[in-house]
Protein backbone atom coordinates (compact mmCIF):
# COMPACT_ATOMS: atom_id res chain seq x y z
CA UNK A 1 0.00 0.00 0.00
CA UNK A 2 1.45 3.40 -0.96
CA UNK A 3 1.96 6.16 1.57
CA UNK A 4 -1.45 7.66 2.35
CA UNK A 5 -0.02 11.21 2.34
CA UNK A 6 0.95 10.70 -1.31
CA UNK A 7 -2.66 9.87 -2.20
CA UNK A 8 -4.08 13.22 -1.05
CA UNK A 9 -2.44 16.20 -2.76
CA UNK A 10 -3.57 19.06 -0.53
CA UNK A 11 -1.88 22.42 -1.21
CA UNK A 12 -4.16 25.19 0.09
CA UNK A 13 -1.70 27.97 -0.69
CA UNK A 14 -1.79 26.92 -4.36
CA UNK A 15 -5.53 26.14 -4.31
CA UNK A 16 -4.85 22.53 -5.29
CA UNK A 17 -6.68 19.52 -3.89
CA UNK A 18 -6.39 16.12 -5.59
CA UNK A 19 -7.34 12.59 -4.56
CA UNK A 20 -5.63 9.57 -6.09
CA UNK A 21 -8.19 7.12 -7.46
CA UNK A 22 -6.54 4.15 -5.79
CA UNK A 23 -8.27 5.23 -2.55
CA UNK A 24 -11.44 3.72 -4.04
CA UNK A 25 -9.93 0.45 -5.27
CA UNK A 26 -7.09 -0.62 -2.95
CA UNK A 27 -8.21 -3.49 -0.66
CA UNK A 28 -5.46 -2.71 1.86
CA UNK A 29 -6.82 0.82 2.25
CA UNK A 30 -10.29 -0.65 2.76
CA UNK A 31 -9.03 -2.89 5.57
CA UNK A 32 -7.34 0.09 7.20
CA UNK A 33 -10.59 2.07 6.98
CA UNK A 34 -12.48 -0.67 8.77
CA UNK A 35 -10.01 -0.55 11.66
CA UNK A 36 -9.27 3.15 11.95
CA UNK A 37 -12.62 4.68 10.96
CA UNK A 38 -15.47 2.22 11.41
CA UNK A 39 -14.07 0.63 14.57
CA UNK A 40 -13.48 3.98 16.29
CA UNK A 41 -15.94 6.55 14.89
CA UNK A 42 -19.48 7.40 15.98
CA UNK A 43 -21.83 5.62 13.54
CA UNK A 44 -25.57 5.99 13.08
CA UNK A 45 -27.69 3.08 14.37
CA UNK A 46 -31.29 4.25 14.09
CA UNK A 47 -33.94 6.55 15.50
CA UNK A 48 -35.65 6.17 18.85
CA UNK A 49 -39.07 6.25 17.15
CA UNK A 50 -38.27 2.82 15.70
CA UNK A 51 -38.27 1.42 19.24
CA UNK A 52 -41.47 2.69 20.86
CA UNK A 53 -42.34 -0.35 23.01
CA UNK A 54 -40.61 -2.71 25.44
CA UNK A 55 -38.77 -5.37 23.41
CA UNK A 56 -38.72 -3.43 20.12
CA UNK A 57 -35.32 -3.82 18.45
CA UNK A 58 -33.40 -2.85 15.32
CA UNK A 59 -30.41 -4.85 14.09
CA UNK A 60 -27.59 -3.38 12.03
CA UNK A 61 -23.81 -3.39 11.65
CA UNK A 62 -21.17 -1.00 12.89
CA UNK A 63 -18.36 -1.62 10.44
CA UNK A 64 -17.99 -5.39 10.38
CA UNK A 65 -19.67 -5.91 13.77
CA UNK A 66 -23.34 -6.97 14.02
CA UNK A 67 -25.18 -5.10 16.78
CA UNK A 68 -28.75 -4.51 17.86
CA UNK A 69 -30.49 -1.78 19.85
CA UNK A 70 -33.47 -2.75 22.02
CA UNK A 71 -35.84 -0.99 24.41
CA UNK A 72 -35.59 -2.62 27.85
CA UNK A 73 -38.14 -3.32 30.55
CA UNK A 74 -37.27 0.00 32.21
CA UNK A 75 -37.92 1.97 29.01
CA UNK A 76 -34.22 2.57 28.32
CA UNK A 77 -32.70 1.79 24.93
CA UNK A 78 -29.48 -0.22 25.01
CA UNK A 79 -27.21 -1.53 22.28
CA UNK A 80 -25.48 -4.92 22.36
CA UNK A 81 -23.18 -6.88 20.13
CA UNK A 82 -25.41 -9.28 18.21
CA UNK A 83 -23.68 -12.41 19.46
CA UNK A 84 -24.74 -15.04 21.98
CA UNK A 85 -22.47 -15.06 25.03
CA UNK A 86 -22.22 -18.86 24.75
CA UNK A 87 -20.79 -19.57 21.29
CA UNK A 88 -21.18 -16.27 19.45
CA UNK A 89 -24.19 -17.14 17.33
CA UNK A 90 -26.03 -14.12 15.89
CA UNK A 91 -29.22 -13.65 17.90
CA UNK A 92 -31.46 -11.60 15.63
CA UNK A 93 -32.84 -12.96 12.38
CA UNK A 94 -34.62 -9.80 11.21
CA UNK A 95 -33.61 -6.18 10.81
CA UNK A 96 -36.36 -5.16 13.25
CA UNK A 97 -38.99 -6.70 15.47
CA UNK A 98 -40.13 -7.22 19.04
CA UNK A 99 -38.60 -9.75 21.43
CA UNK A 100 -38.94 -9.41 25.18
CA UNK A 101 -37.06 -12.70 25.37
CA UNK A 102 -34.27 -13.32 22.87
CA UNK A 103 -33.59 -17.01 22.30
CA UNK A 104 -30.43 -18.26 20.60
CA UNK A 105 -31.42 -20.63 17.81
CA UNK A 106 -28.19 -22.62 18.18
CA UNK A 107 -28.20 -23.91 21.78
CA UNK A 108 -31.27 -22.32 23.30
CA UNK A 109 -29.76 -19.81 25.70
CA UNK A 110 -32.19 -16.96 26.44
CA UNK A 111 -31.74 -13.28 27.26
CA UNK A 112 -34.11 -10.54 28.34
CA UNK A 113 -34.41 -7.12 26.73
CA UNK A 114 -31.99 -5.68 29.32
CA UNK A 115 -29.25 -8.07 28.13
CA UNK A 116 -29.28 -10.46 31.11
CA UNK A 117 -29.14 -14.21 30.52
CA UNK A 118 -32.38 -15.78 31.75
CA UNK A 119 -31.89 -19.40 30.69
CA UNK A 120 -28.91 -21.69 30.21
CA UNK A 121 -30.27 -24.88 28.72
CA UNK A 122 -29.17 -27.76 30.88
CA UNK A 123 -28.40 -25.40 33.74
CA UNK A 124 -26.68 -26.97 36.74
CA UNK A 125 -26.60 -30.36 35.03
CA UNK A 126 -24.25 -29.02 32.38
CA UNK A 127 -22.27 -26.23 34.02
CA UNK A 128 -20.68 -25.46 37.33
CA UNK A 129 -21.57 -22.05 38.74
CA UNK A 130 -17.91 -21.03 38.60
CA UNK A 131 -17.81 -21.85 34.89
CA UNK A 132 -20.80 -19.64 34.13
CA UNK A 133 -19.35 -16.82 36.20
CA UNK A 134 -16.04 -17.07 34.37
CA UNK A 135 -17.73 -17.19 30.97
CA UNK A 136 -20.01 -14.24 31.63
CA UNK A 137 -23.52 -15.01 30.45
CA UNK A 138 -24.99 -11.54 29.87
CA UNK A 139 -24.91 -9.90 26.47
CA UNK A 140 -22.01 -7.55 25.80
CA UNK A 141 -22.98 -3.88 25.36
CA UNK A 142 -21.12 -1.87 22.75
CA UNK A 143 -18.45 0.44 24.12
CA UNK A 144 -20.38 3.71 23.70
CA UNK A 145 -24.04 4.36 22.91
CA UNK A 146 -25.62 7.83 22.86
CA UNK A 147 -28.47 9.70 21.24
CA UNK A 148 -28.91 13.22 19.97
CA UNK A 149 -32.53 14.39 19.75
CA UNK A 150 -33.67 10.84 18.99
CA UNK A 151 -30.86 9.94 16.56
CA UNK A 152 -29.04 6.91 17.99
CA UNK A 153 -25.29 6.48 17.53
CA UNK A 154 -22.80 3.84 18.60
CA UNK A 155 -19.02 3.74 18.88
CA UNK A 156 -16.75 0.74 19.45
CA UNK A 157 -13.88 2.71 20.99
CA UNK A 158 -13.98 3.81 24.64
CA UNK A 159 -11.40 6.56 23.96
CA UNK A 160 -13.47 8.34 21.32
CA UNK A 161 -14.77 11.77 22.53
CA UNK A 162 -18.50 12.18 23.27
CA UNK A 163 -21.06 12.22 20.47
CA UNK A 164 -21.93 15.92 20.56
CA UNK A 165 -18.24 16.84 20.37
CA UNK A 166 -17.92 14.65 17.29
CA UNK A 167 -21.03 16.09 15.61
CA UNK A 168 -19.74 19.59 16.38
CA UNK A 169 -20.49 22.04 13.58
CA UNK A 170 -23.11 19.73 12.05
CA UNK A 171 -25.41 20.06 15.09
CA UNK A 172 -27.28 23.23 14.00
CA UNK A 173 -28.02 21.59 10.65
CA UNK A 174 -29.17 18.34 12.28
CA UNK A 175 -31.44 20.49 14.45
CA UNK A 176 -33.12 21.83 11.31
CA UNK A 177 -34.52 18.33 10.77
CA UNK A 178 -34.93 17.24 14.40
CA UNK A 179 -36.81 20.39 15.46
CA UNK A 180 -39.34 20.47 12.61
CA UNK A 181 -42.22 19.20 14.77
CA UNK A 182 -43.42 20.21 18.24
CA UNK A 183 -44.07 16.54 19.09
CA UNK A 184 -40.86 15.23 17.59
CA UNK A 185 -39.97 13.29 14.47
CA UNK A 186 -40.62 9.66 13.61
CA UNK A 187 -39.38 7.10 11.11
CA UNK A 188 -42.22 6.00 8.85
CA UNK A 189 -42.99 2.34 8.31
CA UNK A 190 -40.92 0.59 5.69
CA UNK A 191 -37.35 0.80 4.52
CA UNK A 192 -35.39 0.27 1.34
CA UNK A 193 -32.08 -1.49 0.99
CA UNK A 194 -29.94 -2.07 -2.07
CA UNK A 195 -26.38 -2.94 -3.10
CA UNK A 196 -24.03 -0.72 -5.08
CA UNK A 197 -21.01 -2.20 -6.87
CA UNK A 198 -18.77 0.69 -5.90
CA UNK A 199 -16.63 1.90 -3.01
CA UNK A 200 -18.46 3.44 -0.04
CA UNK A 201 -16.61 6.76 -0.28
CA UNK A 202 -18.18 7.45 -3.66
CA UNK A 203 -21.55 7.57 -1.90
CA UNK A 204 -20.13 9.93 0.74
CA UNK A 205 -18.94 12.27 -2.00
CA UNK A 206 -22.15 11.94 -4.00
CA UNK A 207 -24.27 12.92 -1.01
CA UNK A 208 -22.75 16.40 -1.04
CA UNK A 209 -21.98 16.66 -4.75
CA UNK A 210 -24.26 19.29 -6.25
CA UNK A 211 -22.41 19.20 -9.56
CA UNK A 212 -24.00 15.94 -10.72
CA UNK A 213 -27.60 16.98 -10.00
CA UNK A 214 -28.34 18.90 -13.20
CA UNK A 215 -27.11 16.04 -15.40
CA UNK A 216 -27.82 12.83 -13.45
CA UNK A 217 -31.21 13.99 -12.12
CA UNK A 218 -32.54 15.90 -15.10
CA UNK A 219 -34.63 12.82 -15.88
CA UNK A 220 -36.24 13.15 -12.45
CA UNK A 221 -36.89 16.88 -12.82
CA UNK A 222 -38.32 16.78 -16.34
CA UNK A 223 -40.47 13.72 -15.60
CA UNK A 224 -42.13 15.14 -12.49
CA UNK A 225 -42.44 18.51 -14.21
CA UNK A 226 -44.29 16.98 -17.15
CA UNK A 227 -46.42 14.86 -14.82
CA UNK A 228 -47.60 17.97 -13.02
CA UNK A 229 -48.72 19.58 -16.30
CA UNK A 230 -51.14 16.68 -16.73
CA UNK A 231 -52.96 17.45 -13.48
CA UNK A 232 -56.49 18.61 -14.32
CA UNK A 233 -56.75 21.12 -11.49
CA UNK A 234 -53.55 23.06 -12.16
CA UNK A 235 -51.88 23.98 -8.88
CA UNK A 236 -51.05 20.78 -7.03
CA UNK A 237 -50.13 22.36 -3.68
CA UNK A 238 -47.96 20.04 -1.61
CA UNK A 239 -48.11 17.37 -4.32
CA UNK A 240 -46.01 19.63 -6.54
CA UNK A 241 -42.37 18.57 -6.72
CA UNK A 242 -39.68 21.15 -5.97
CA UNK A 243 -37.20 21.04 -8.86
CA UNK A 244 -35.71 24.54 -8.85
CA UNK A 245 -32.36 23.22 -7.65
CA UNK A 246 -32.16 21.22 -10.87
CA UNK A 247 -33.87 23.32 -13.51
CA UNK A 248 -33.37 26.88 -12.17
CA UNK A 249 -30.24 26.81 -10.03
CA UNK A 250 -28.96 30.08 -11.48
CA UNK A 251 -32.06 31.86 -10.12
CA UNK A 252 -31.82 30.71 -6.49
CA UNK A 253 -29.29 30.97 -3.68
CA UNK A 254 -27.15 27.95 -2.84
CA UNK A 255 -23.90 27.00 -1.15
CA UNK A 256 -21.64 24.45 0.48
CA UNK A 257 -19.91 24.32 3.88
CA UNK A 258 -17.13 22.53 5.68
CA UNK A 259 -18.33 22.40 9.30
CA UNK A 260 -15.43 20.35 10.71
CA UNK A 261 -14.75 16.72 11.70
CA UNK A 262 -15.34 15.61 8.12
CA UNK A 263 -18.98 16.80 8.01
CA UNK A 264 -20.27 18.52 4.86
CA UNK A 265 -23.30 20.70 4.11
CA UNK A 266 -24.92 21.46 0.75
CA UNK A 267 -27.97 23.74 0.42
CA UNK A 268 -30.16 25.52 -2.10
CA UNK A 269 -33.15 27.83 -1.75
CA UNK A 270 -36.51 26.30 -2.62
CA UNK A 271 -38.22 27.93 -5.58
CA UNK A 272 -41.62 26.94 -4.19
CA UNK A 273 -41.32 26.38 -0.42
CA UNK A 274 -45.11 26.29 -0.03
CA UNK A 275 -45.05 22.90 -1.78
CA UNK A 276 -43.05 21.37 1.09
CA UNK A 277 -44.99 19.01 3.41
CA UNK A 278 -43.79 20.91 6.48
CA UNK A 279 -44.97 24.32 5.25
CA UNK A 280 -48.38 24.03 7.02
CA UNK A 281 -46.51 23.94 10.34
CA UNK A 282 -44.81 27.27 9.68
CA UNK A 283 -46.93 29.27 12.13
CA UNK A 284 -46.26 26.80 14.95
CA UNK A 285 -42.56 26.66 14.15
CA UNK A 286 -42.31 30.45 14.26
CA UNK A 287 -43.64 30.39 17.82
CA UNK A 288 -40.86 28.00 18.90
CA UNK A 289 -37.89 29.09 16.78
CA UNK A 290 -36.36 32.20 15.30
CA UNK A 291 -37.54 33.47 11.94
CA UNK A 292 -34.12 32.75 10.40
CA UNK A 293 -34.11 29.17 11.66
CA UNK A 294 -37.59 28.54 10.27
CA UNK A 295 -36.45 30.04 6.97
CA UNK A 296 -33.62 27.49 6.90
CA UNK A 297 -36.03 24.69 7.83
CA UNK A 298 -38.70 25.41 5.24
CA UNK A 299 -37.24 27.58 2.51
CA UNK A 300 -33.85 25.92 1.97
CA UNK A 301 -33.29 22.35 0.89
CA UNK A 302 -30.27 20.74 2.59
CA UNK A 303 -28.04 17.70 2.56
CA UNK A 304 -26.12 17.09 5.79
CA UNK A 305 -23.40 14.48 5.34
CA UNK A 306 -22.07 13.27 8.69
CA UNK A 307 -18.67 11.58 8.57
CA UNK A 308 -18.26 8.84 7.48
CA UNK A 309 -21.54 7.34 6.21
CA UNK A 310 -24.72 9.19 7.21
CA UNK A 311 -26.89 11.54 5.14
CA UNK A 312 -29.78 13.64 6.42
CA UNK A 313 -31.52 14.83 3.27
CA UNK A 314 -34.26 17.46 3.42
CA UNK A 315 -34.66 18.26 -0.26
CA UNK A 316 -37.10 16.17 -2.31
CA UNK A 317 -38.51 14.72 0.90
CA UNK A 318 -37.06 14.05 4.36
CA UNK A 319 -34.73 11.08 4.24
CA UNK A 320 -32.11 9.33 6.35
CA UNK A 321 -29.57 7.31 4.39
CA UNK A 322 -26.62 5.24 5.54
CA UNK A 323 -24.15 3.21 3.52
CA UNK A 324 -22.30 0.21 4.91
CA UNK A 325 -19.02 -0.96 3.34
CA UNK A 326 -19.09 -4.67 2.50
CA UNK A 327 -15.79 -4.88 0.63
CA UNK A 328 -13.65 -2.47 -1.35
CA UNK A 329 -16.04 -2.48 -4.33
CA UNK A 330 -19.38 -3.32 -2.71
CA UNK A 331 -21.61 -1.13 -0.54
CA UNK A 332 -25.00 -1.70 1.10
CA UNK A 333 -27.25 1.38 1.18
CA UNK A 334 -30.35 1.80 3.32
CA UNK A 335 -32.88 4.63 3.52
CA UNK A 336 -35.86 5.66 5.65
CA UNK A 337 -38.39 8.47 5.44
CA UNK A 338 -38.60 10.65 8.57
CA UNK A 339 -41.56 12.94 9.29
CA UNK A 340 -43.15 15.05 12.03
CA UNK A 341 -45.33 13.11 14.46
CA UNK A 342 -49.00 13.97 14.08
CA UNK A 343 -48.57 15.30 10.56
CA UNK A 344 -51.77 16.10 8.68
CA UNK A 345 -52.86 13.32 6.26
CA UNK A 346 -52.42 15.42 3.10
CA UNK A 347 -48.92 16.48 4.16
CA UNK A 348 -47.97 12.91 5.06
CA UNK A 349 -49.28 11.65 1.74
CA UNK A 350 -47.27 14.27 -0.17
CA UNK A 351 -44.13 13.50 1.83
CA UNK A 352 -44.34 9.77 1.10
CA UNK A 353 -45.03 10.28 -2.62
CA UNK A 354 -42.04 12.63 -2.91
CA UNK A 355 -39.89 10.10 -1.03
CA UNK A 356 -40.96 7.34 -3.41
CA UNK A 357 -40.20 9.53 -6.42
CA UNK A 358 -36.61 10.20 -5.38
CA UNK A 359 -35.27 7.74 -2.79
CA UNK A 360 -36.63 4.27 -3.61
CA UNK A 361 -34.22 1.81 -5.32
CA UNK A 362 -36.51 1.90 -8.36
CA UNK A 363 -37.24 5.65 -8.14
CA UNK A 364 -36.62 8.34 -10.73
CA UNK A 365 -33.29 9.25 -9.12
CA UNK A 366 -31.54 6.44 -7.20
CA UNK A 367 -30.83 4.15 -10.19
CA UNK A 368 -29.18 7.06 -11.99
CA UNK A 369 -27.06 7.86 -8.92
CA UNK A 370 -26.02 4.24 -8.46
CA UNK A 371 -25.08 3.80 -12.10
CA UNK A 372 -22.99 6.99 -12.00
CA UNK A 373 -21.14 5.88 -8.86
CA UNK A 374 -20.56 2.38 -10.22
CA UNK A 375 -19.13 3.96 -13.35
CA UNK A 376 -16.82 6.11 -11.24
CA UNK A 377 -15.60 3.04 -9.37
CA UNK A 378 -14.96 1.08 -12.59
CA UNK A 379 -13.21 4.04 -14.16
CA UNK A 380 -10.97 4.46 -11.12
CA UNK A 381 -9.31 1.17 -12.07
CA UNK A 382 -8.42 2.39 -15.54
CA UNK A 383 -5.06 4.02 -14.79
CA UNK A 384 -2.37 3.60 -12.17
CA UNK A 385 -1.73 7.36 -12.10
CA UNK A 386 -5.30 8.62 -12.15
CA UNK A 387 -6.19 11.63 -10.01
CA UNK A 388 -9.51 13.29 -9.17
CA UNK A 389 -8.74 17.01 -9.18
CA UNK A 390 -11.32 18.72 -6.99
CA UNK A 391 -10.86 22.17 -8.45
CA UNK A 392 -14.49 23.19 -8.97
CA UNK A 393 -15.25 26.21 -6.79
CA UNK A 394 -11.72 26.63 -5.45
CA UNK A 395 -11.54 30.24 -6.65
CA UNK A 396 -14.73 31.20 -4.75
CA UNK A 397 -13.91 29.42 -1.45
CA UNK A 398 -13.88 31.78 1.54
CA UNK A 399 -13.04 31.27 5.19
CA UNK A 400 -15.84 31.45 7.73
CA UNK A 401 -19.53 32.15 7.22
CA UNK A 402 -21.40 33.47 4.21
CA UNK A 403 -24.60 35.53 4.58
CA UNK A 404 -26.85 32.47 4.76
CA UNK A 405 -24.75 30.87 7.52
CA UNK A 406 -24.81 34.16 9.42
CA UNK A 407 -28.61 34.08 9.29
CA UNK A 408 -28.53 30.73 11.09
CA UNK A 409 -25.88 31.95 13.52
CA UNK A 410 -23.25 29.40 12.52
CA UNK A 411 -19.64 29.79 11.47
CA UNK A 412 -18.42 27.06 9.13
CA UNK A 413 -14.70 26.54 8.65
CA UNK A 414 -15.29 27.73 5.11
CA UNK A 415 -18.15 28.56 2.75
CA UNK A 416 -18.70 28.53 -0.97
CA UNK A 417 -21.46 30.47 -2.73
CA UNK A 418 -22.82 27.81 -5.02
CA UNK A 419 -24.12 24.26 -4.76
CA UNK A 420 -22.10 23.08 -7.76
CA UNK A 421 -18.74 23.12 -5.95
CA UNK A 422 -16.37 20.38 -4.82
CA UNK A 423 -14.71 22.21 -1.95
CA UNK A 424 -16.88 20.63 0.82
CA UNK A 425 -15.17 17.33 -0.08
CA UNK A 426 -11.95 18.71 1.39
CA UNK A 427 -13.53 18.30 4.85
CA UNK A 428 -14.15 14.60 4.33
CA UNK A 429 -10.80 13.79 2.80
CA UNK A 430 -8.78 15.67 5.42
CA UNK A 431 -10.63 13.84 8.21
CA UNK A 432 -10.18 10.55 6.35
CA UNK A 433 -6.44 11.09 6.03
CA UNK A 434 -6.02 12.17 9.65
CA UNK A 435 -7.83 9.11 10.98
CA UNK A 436 -5.91 6.68 8.78
CA UNK A 437 -2.55 8.30 9.53
CA UNK A 438 -2.71 8.20 13.36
Amino acid sequence: MPSLQKLIDDRPEERVFRVHRSVFTDPDIFDLEMREIFDSCWLYIGHESQLPEHGDYIATRLGTHPVFAIRGSDGEIRCFYDACSHRGSKLTNRTSGNAKTIACRYHGWCFNSDGACTLVRGGDDAYQAADLERMGTSLTPIEQFMDYKGFLFGCLNTKTPPLEEFLGGALPFIDLMADQAPNGMEILRGESRYIMEANWKLQTENSTDGYHVATVHRNFATTVGYRETLAPDGDQGMAKTEASRILSLEKIGSGGYNVGNGHMINWADRGNPEAGPSWPQRAVLLKNHSKSKVKWMLERGRTVTVFPNLLLNDVASTCIRIWRPLCVGLTEIETWCIAPKGEAPDARRARIRKYEDFFFPASLAVPDDVRAMEGAHSGSMARDDGWNDLALGNRTLVDGADAAAQELGVTPINSNPGREVETPFFAFWREWLERLST
